[in-house]
Parts: C-alpha cells; structure tokens; sequence
C-alpha cells in the first residue's frame, strides 16, 4: 500500500510530544507500507533530522518554515475571521510538492498528523484520508484563555471557537479520527458525533528508556520538555511559585531540574532560585532523569497523554502529577503514580517520596511494569495497520455519521 503521511513538524529527533508519535507511526508505516512523508522544519537545528528520516522511512518531502512570516499570515487570518494555526503553517512549497507527488502516483491513502496540516490534505480528499488529531487542539487554546489576561485571553478563546468549527469541517470528510485518548475521543465527538473516530495511544521506547541499576540519592526533582511551550511555562512557573518554597522548607537539600529546549525568559528567571536549574537544550534527557529521585508534572493546562510522564515511569522514576497530567495515562493513582491538584497536597506528596526511599522504588517498580504492559510503541500501534488498511480499502462503514 502506498501512504502519503503529512507531519506539522519534521519527527526527528523525537524528543518533543508531537515528534515522537509521529516519528514512531511513520517507522511503523514504512516498515509495512511505501510511505512519503512530508513535513515542516520551522528548526534550522532539525535540518540533519532530514537524512535520518530518509534513511529510516524513504521518500521524503519538507520545506523550510520562516516563523516571522507564519506569524503575519496567522495574525492576518485572524483579522480576517479565520483561525491563526492554519495559516502559521501553510507553505507554497511543501503544498506544491505534495500535490506533485500525488499527481505521480496513485496514493491508497493520506495519514494526517495534527489538525494543522490537514488544510493539505483537503483537496485530494478523493484518496481515503485518517485524520490523526492527536489531541484536540482547539482546547489547547481555550485553556490557554483561562490562564491569560486580556488582549490575550481574547485571542486565545477566540482561536479556540474558530479552530473547532475547522475541526468539525475535518472530521466531517475524513474517513476515520483517531485520538491518543478515550477522554479526546469524547471531547471531538462532542462537538463532531458524525466522527468516525478510533483511539490509537501514545507509547514509550522501552529499550531506550530503562530503569537506572542505583537511583540517585540526592533529593532531586525533575521536569520535562520545550520550554517555551506555554502549558510547560505555566507548570514551572507554578511549580516554583506555589509548591516549591513548601518543598524546599522541609528538604532543604532539595534541587529542581528543568530540563528542556528553548526556555522562555520567564523560565530562564527561574533558575535565580535557590536550588533550581535551567538546563536548556540537553542532547540526550536520560541523564538528567538519571539524576532525579521524583519526576513531577504539575500542568494546569494539558490533553492528551503526556510522554514526559510516560518516559519517567519507564525509568522507574516516581511521578507526581496534577489530574489534568495524567488523565491521558490509565495508572492507578498511589499504586503506579501520584495525583495531586492541589498545590500544598502537591508538595506534601512531594516531600514524603523524597523522605521515604523504598516508597519512591515501589511507586517506580510498578510505574515501570504499567508502561511494560499498556504503552509499548508496539502494543500502542498493533491496532494501527487494521485501520488503515480498512479505510484504504472497503470503507463505506467508516463514512460520516457512522461512529
């Protein structure tokens, strides 16, 4: 079967959210299928990703994203009545050459990431296309409005209602949706019941992402991912501000890793606190969890499965996390992880593990096996070759309407 899939960002190296699932379903693909992937690198440093990615799926089709320029076209649809986040990504180039390779040959099906690079898709709907949403972003943007003042709370909430009349529009020519969750799953049905939709979770690299043989003892706490992602600011930010001080009262040893990419300036003022650590930028994250004794995932704005909370239960590191962290993860809370909403619980939780070593192995024992038995990359995506083969082939069952 022939596949064209479209990623909103090239999925090398998968390190971020949106990367690694989209690297690991394209491996998959390609491993069945000849797969052309074609995507955007809005990231000169992602550029050498290029040649591993062509080494790893084959055919392969990008164009440069100039994020100054994406910005003015959204700003633009925004003043126009559109959403932003279409725009931001579209590109003449890449648009060109994926209708070039679509005129080349004949395609069995479109395998859509992320609802930013559906727009792509759109005209060729004549080739079966899977809507991979992900998450629904258009709550993204609504949350964001919660936690921000006006003008931008305006904009945000404003993204969000335009965004999920374009989601709806989606789901209403795609052949099948599928979403990382069962609570995703119920938000785009929602607001789109006509959705054909299926749940195809997000995994973990098990091989790569191992328990360590000694576990630090230092009291180290630790937190992942792109810095200057605003739900990641926000975590952070609350983190120091509410949780933190608390923590560091009756631990007074304790240190806070933020690990990550791009930090913010808001974040990059962090690390003036005692104890606390920008990193930036790492080459490889396993170290710095290597040195953790407690991971925590404090995130007041958040869908979907968080794989930073995934890869610290692979490596047998104890999670403490909000509800919103972790609803995308079936664990069982104080049995595979800690769930905490509120900030002096949160840092209570916090404080025992660091104080209570065989607390912290049992908690990261049984976190390691739950990720062992329902988030393998192999597991996750077993399901994944039925559908699209479905949809490619007699698909009539999946058609709008049909849930």
């Amino acid at each position: 079967m022939r596949i064209l899939m479209l990623a909103h960002r090239i999925p090398y190296p998968p390190e971020t959210g949106d990367k690694v699932r989209a690297f690991h379903i394209a491996r998959h693909l390609a491993r069945r299928h000849e797969v052309t992937l074609a995507f955007l690198v809005d990231d000169p440093n992602d550029l050498p990703g290029v040649e591993v990615l062509t080494a790893e799926i084959g055919q392969i089709e990008f164009a440069i994203l100039w994020k100054p320029w994406g910005l003015v076209k959204g700003i633009a649809s925004l003043a126009s009545g559109g959403p932003a986040t279409l725009p931001y990504f579209g590109s003449r180039k890449l648009r060109r050459r994926i209708t070039r390779r679509l005129a080349g040959a004949a395609y069995d099906l479109i395998y859509v990431s992320s609802s930013s690079m559906a727009p792509y898709a759109a005209t060729h709907t004549r080739i079966p296309v899977v809507m991979d949403f992900v998450d629904v972003d258009s709550d993204k943007w609504t949350q964001y409005s919660e936690k921000s003042r006006p003008p931008l709370a305006w904009l945000y909430r404003t993204e969000g209602m335009r965004l999920r009349r374009y989601e709806g529009q989606v789901a209403r020519w795609a052949r099948l949706c599928i979403l990382a969750t069962v609570a995703e799953e119920a938000l785009l049905k929602s607001f789109a019941p006509w959705a054909a939709t299926a749940v195809i979770p997000n995994g973990v690299d098990l091989a790569r992402f191992v328990p360590v043989a000694e576990r630090a003892s230092q009291p180290t706490l630790i937190f992942t991912g792109a810095m200057d992602y605003f739900p990641n600011v926000d975590a952070v930010t609350h983190f120091c501000r509410d949780i933190y001080p608390a923590v560091r009262r009756v631990v007074p040893a304790a240190r806070f890793l933020i690990v990550g990419l791009n930090p913010a300036p808001g974040v990059l003022r962090l690390a003036e606190l005692p104890g606390v650590t920008v990193t930036g930028a790492v080459l490889d994250v396993r170290p710095y969890y290597q040195q953790a004794a407690v991971c925590v995932a404090p995130l007041r704005i958040a869908r979907g499965v968080q794989n930073k909370v995934l890869q610290a239960m692979a490596m047998g590191l104890p999670v403490v996390a909000t509800r919103r962290a972790s609803e995308g993860i079936d664990a069982r809370h104080d049995h595979e992880i800690v769930v905490e909403d509120d900030a002096e619980a949160f840092g209570l939780r916090v404080i025992d593990l660091l104080r209570s070593p065989g607390k912290r192995q049992t908690l990261g024992e049984r976190g390691r096996a739950f990720v062992e038995q329902h988030h393998s990359w192999r597991a996750c995506l077993a399901r994944l070759d039925g559908l699209v083969r479905s949809v490619a082939g007699d698909n009539s069952h999946l058609r709008i309407g049909q849930a």
